[in-house]
């Protein structure tokens, strides 16, 4: 984790609270926090530093501990605090702590803004919320408070701030470096033993794959029937990865108990697989109620807990050493179906543990929405990983879904987004990527903005985008080609010109007997030959890691055979 944050410019600017780490114990406006309809006093009990407050008989949802603080209209703020609640209310299994904000226009209207939300808090452990706010012009303050919608509960709150957002002035100046760093390594090679050839040598370097996962959601039955021939190509020519986009999900494989529909995701992970592509499963459990298969709703608790085990067996244990992901709970963020059902606060836990059990070679991953499109779920999202992995749970990535809009991006907003869910310490993937946008150019450019972003951050993996067709998509406007020949659009030659282009290492060299030849490289797959006047006389295949490598190339007795004579990989 250390490494993840060093690599990342800072990432706020000014602290705008007074009393922020409340080892001050006065609590009143003048001094910055103060109690509103509630009682506050100091605790030993603590995030970090001496102390924290205790708020105590609130009076309504909204009373709590509350601090005003000058802000800029137009400038980015991020909120982040520690609360730990002290009881639930009753019929309660968890809480929900909203940061909220109060602003006031010149004219003394106010506006109230819900900044972020941290679900499913229990007592005992201390939890993060927060989240980020640009602050619309015309406003000069606001107020900030902590809100729990069941008055009866007791929290501890410590470790505040709210800082402003640093501005990315030029993305592409300042993610090129970053990529550089990230995703290149060095080629060293030298060419040895050339006596039949002493001129007229050159050294070719072609990149066959990336260690960078670039992918997208397919459609089963399209990515298998033969009539769908340039939907296949398309993907065939543009990604190394793949997401089956329904047919893994289980209200598709099991919509009605006991019967089980898993020859069309098992034919279409097997036709994928066979062509090199690395397939994700998308998903086991689904936490937000109207996805979860609807006889569900109709069993006992406790038959459902069986049918959720055999549903392991028959989605991670079938597909056991077929897929190298798997969603756990999707959404969980969101929904709470399984925990409600259930009456189990820790069934995600359960999930996982079960999962992992059932496959220990699969990484098992949260996913959710609004992560970056939004400022809601981001520190709730980063908090339940950070909870999960407390506990043990084997929680080893964490999905990014990045459904974006037609407007204009934030790219500051997101960046921040990405990096305070860095903080739980796990590398992440980009599963969901689309710009909804009908104009073909605008959104060129916005998948050309979020790509760059993502591919220079360092806790990101791979980028999974969620179709690419609009005879197949979900959002048609979002798609990077079109029509009955799935055709490219401007967004879809955009997209490939980075992936294939500008991100893909292809290069041409001469060369001479006992030269050293470096090229830097982008991670992944390689084939390089050595050609005599544009004749093959010497093949080698390896693969580029974050070390290097280092390749000695003998001539002697050369033919057009695949040869490895002396490759250091790093």
């Amino acid at each position: 984790m250390l490494l993840v944050l060093t690599l990342l410019p800072a990432l706020v600017l000014g602290e705008q609270l007074k009393n922020a780490d409340f080892d001050s114990t006065t609590y009143s406006a003048s001094a910055g926090w103060s109690c509103n309809n509630c009682a506050a006093s100091a605790s030993t009990d603590r995030h970090s530093g001496s102390h924290s407050v205790k708020v105590t008989n609130r009076k309504h949802d909204w009373a709590g501990i509350t601090q005003t603080f000058p802000a800029q209209g137009g400038h980015l703020y991020l909120f982040r605090a520690y609360v730990k609640i002290l009881n639930l209310a009753q019929g309660k299994m968890y809480h929900t702590m909203d940061v909220m904000l109060e602003i006031k226009d010149n004219g003394g209207n106010s506006q109230y803004v819900q900044v972020g939300y941290t679900p499913h808090i229990k007592p005992g452990d201390w939890h993060v919320v927060g989240g980020d706010y640009r602050m619309p012009g015309g406003f000069k303050e606001a107020r900030v408070y902590f809100q729990i919608h069941e008055p009866e509960v007791n929290y501890l709150l410590d470790s505040a701030t709210i800082q402003e957002v640093p501005h990315i002035s030029n993305l592409k100046s300042e993610t090129n470096g970053r990529i550089d760093q990230l995703r290149k390594a060095n080629i060293n090679i030298r060419v040895t033993d050339n006596h039949v050839h002493p001129s007229g040598l050159t050294v070719e370097v072609h990149q066959t794959s990336s260690e960078f996962g670039w992918g997208s959601a397919v459609d089963a039955n399209d990515i298998t029937d033969s009539q769908h021939k340039k939907y296949q190509d398309y993907f065939y020519d543009n990604f190394e990865w793949a997401v089956l986009e329904n047919a893994l999900k289980w209200y598709s494989m099991e919509p009605q108990q006991g019967q089980n529909n898993v020859a069309l995701p098992n034919k279409a992970v097997n036709t994928l697989r066979s062509k090199g592509i690395k397939v994700r499963g998308h998903n086991i459990f689904w936490a937000v109620p109207k996805w979860a298969p609807k006889w569900q709703s109709q069993i006992s608790a406790s038959a459902l807990k069986k049918e959720m085990q055999y549903r392991i067996g028959e989605s991670v244990g079938y597909f056991k050493g077929r897929l190298p992901h798997w969603d756990v709970n999707n959404e969980n963020t969101h929904g709470d179906f399984y925990a409600q059902r259930l009456h189990d606060p820790d069934i995600t836990m359960w999930m996982f543990r079960e999962a992992h059990n059932a496959d220990p070679s699969t990484l098992l991953f949260l996913n959710d929405y609004d992560i970056v499109s939004g400022h809601g779920a981001t520190t709730g999202y980063e908090d339940q990983a950070q909870y999960l992995r407390s506990k043990g749970v084997p929680v080893q990535r964490i999905g990014i879904q990045s459904h974006l809009s037609g407007g204009g991006l934030d790219i500051d907003a997101i960046k921040h987004r990405l990096d305070e869910v860095a903080r739980a310490g796990l590398k992440m993937w980009i599963t969901e990527l689309d710009i909804n946008d009908g104009n073909e150019n605008t959104k060129a450019d916005k998948y050309e903005q979020v790509m760059r972003l993502y591919f220079s951050h360092p806790a990101i993996e791979g980028i999974m985008f969620w179709g690419y067709w609009d005879g197949r998509h979900w959002l048609p406007n979002a798609a990077l080609a079109n029509g009955p020949n799935v055709t490219p659009n401007a967004a879809g030659r955009r997209v490939k010109q980075l992936i294939k282009g500008e991100w893909r290492t292809n290069e041409s060299h001469p060369v001479s007997e006992g030269q050293n030849l470096r090229v830097r490289g982008f991670k992944g797959g390689y084939t390089v030959q050595v050609k005599h006047n544009g004749n093959v006389i010497k093949t080698e295949h390896f693969t580029l890691g974050g070390n290097g490598v280092d390749l000695t190339i003998n001539l002697s007795g050369s033919g057009n055979n695949p040869h490895v004579n002396n490759i250091i990989i790093g």
